[in-house]
């Protein structure tokens, strides 16, 4: 019988003690056969560690500029549409300041302020960033466009005082103009929306038009409002200025990758587009 049994057991292996040294300790042979991960092993892991976690925050990052441009486009789809009505109301004419909306038009200050502005709306809405704005004297002082309390000219501009912060820059405003433009309202100023009005009706030399040659903008594609906190956020395809705008329709057009604005056209749509908005690209460019 005990024969038998010992045919149908098993043999199994015998678990290998450790050497213990004199003092009962693991012995040196036995601690480095437990050992982990090497040097560079372990620099290995950190690196790739390291890698992922870069291309994580720049995910982040993109998607943070996203949601920010989505807010924005919303707080600009808002003020189009008020001034829509507003013109409805006054036969077509625009409000002297997008804060001569508030409160009958828009009734939320949020709407003002873009979130991707680090001034929150209280400094200047083209940022020194941007190219400035010339003209044949020299550097415009673009401050006096702000509708906010960074305009310089805050208490005698006609713009809503209770509107403390605005980002967006309104191109209709009742601000003195850097180019000339024609005295419509009889009162000696060249103002912006003067200007802003007779480049939408007449044109100039970026659509092949002017005062010799009449060729009015789209109201689809004219920006009345625009935003220009989000140019480092994207890019976009253009012509960067009139001189490379001349090249349109030749063998090497000057196409350039631009930074972006947001903008409210004259109509009341929304979309992006470069920072010199006339060098947008027409359908079948690319």
């Amino acid at each position: 019988m005990r024969s038998l049994l010992q045919s149908w057991s098993i043999d199994f292996p015998r678990p290998v003690r450790p050497r213990l040294g004199r003092d009962g300790y693991l012995s040196q042979v036995a601690c480095q056969r437990r050992a982990g991960f090497t040097l560079v092993e372990l620099l290995t892991v950190i690196i790739i560690l390291a890698i992922l976690a870069s291309c994580l925050a720049v995910a982040l990052g993109k998607a943070r500029a996203l949601a920010r441009q989505a807010d924005c486009k919303s707080n600009l789809r808002n003020l189009g549409a008020a001034i829509l009505i507003y013109r409805s109301d006054y036969q077509g004419r625009n409000p002297d300041w997008l804060s001569c909306l508030y409160p009958n038009y828009v009734d939320d200050l949020h709407i003002f302020v873009c979130r991707s502005d680090g001034n929150h709306g209280r400094g200047v809405s083209r940022p020194p960033t941007i190219d400035p704005l010339t003209n044949e004297n020299g550097v415009y002082d673009s401050a006096q466009v702000d509708d906010n309390d960074h305009n310089p000219f805050n208490s005698t501009c006609g713009r809503n005082i209770d509107v403390h912060a605005c980002s967006y820059f309104y191109e209709f405003s009742k601000a003195v103009s850097p180019w000339d433009a024609p005295d419509t309202n009889g009162n000696g100023v060249k103002e912006w929306r003067e200007y802003k009005e007779n480049q939408l009706l007449v044109g100039d030399a970026a659509n092949g038009g002017g005062i010799a040659h009449p060729k009015s903008y789209s109201t689809s594609r004219m920006p009345i409002i625009r935003c220009y906190h989000h140019a480092s956020e994207g890019r976009i395809r253009g012509f960067a200025n009139q001189a490379a705008l001349n090249t349109r329709g030749t063998a090497s057009p000057q196409l350039t990758s631009e930074r972006i604005t947001i903008n409210v056209a004259y109509a009341g749509n929304v979309y992006v587009g470069p920072l010199w908005w006339e060098g947008a690209l027409q359908p079948g460019e690319q």
